[in-house]
C-alpha cells in the first residue's frame, strides 16, 4: 500500500472516529435543556427540552395530601430512556413508569405526606415531561370497582 493511499485512508478513519465520538458526549441536565420544575401542592410538573445522551438522576420532594396521584407523561424520547420512580410518605413505591408520550395513569394507593419523585435519564435524547396531580379520597370513591 502506498504511503499517499495509507495517509489518506488514515486521515479518513480518523475522521469517522471523531465524528462518531462527538456524538457520544455523556451530559447531565443542563441550563441548555431548559429544565422546569413546578412544586405545588396543587400540581407537580418537570419538563426538559432538547435533551442530547443525557445521562442523569434527579430527585424532588412533592407534599402530596392524597393517598394517590393522577400522572400525566407527554414526554417523547427518540433514544435512550427515561424512568420515575415515584415513593409515597413512607417511602414505598407506588409507581414507576417509563417516560412515555400522551400516557394517562394513577399511582397505586399510598399514604399521603412527603412524596419522593426520582427521574432517572440514560442516554435520553428528545423531551421529558410529565405533571402529577393529588387524586382525592372523593375521586377515589368514585372509582368504578375493579
Amino acid at each position: 500500500m502506498s504511503g499517499r493511499r495509507f495517509r489518506g485512508l488514515a486521515v479518513g478513519g480518523l475522521a469517522l472516529v471523531l465524528g462518531c465520538s462527538q456524538d457520544s458526549i455523556v451530559r447531565v441536565l443542563g441550563p441548555e435543556n431548559d429544565p422546569q420544575t413546578v412544586i405545588t401542592p396543587a400540581e407537580f410538573r418537570f419538563s426538559a427540552t432538547d435533551l442530547r445522551n443525557v445521562n442523569d438522576r434527579e430527585s424532588w420532594t412533592w407534599t402530596n395530601s392524597a393517598p394517590q396521584a393522577s400522572l400525566h407523561h407527554d414526554s417523547f424520547l427518540h433514544h435512550g430512556y427515561g424512568i420515575l420512580v415515584v415513593l409515597d410518605g413512607v417511602g414505598q413505591v407506588v409507581d414507576s413508569t417509563l417516560l412515555e408520550l400522551n400516557l394517562d395513569t394513577e399511582t397505586r394507593v399510598g399514604a399521603p405526606g412527603n412524596w419522593t419523585l426520582i427521574l432517572v435519564l440514560a442516554s435520553a435524547r428528545g423531551r421529558a415531561d410529565f405533571t402529577l396531580t393529588p387524586k382525592t379520597p372523593e375521586a377515589l370513591a368514585r372509582r368504578p370497582q375493579e
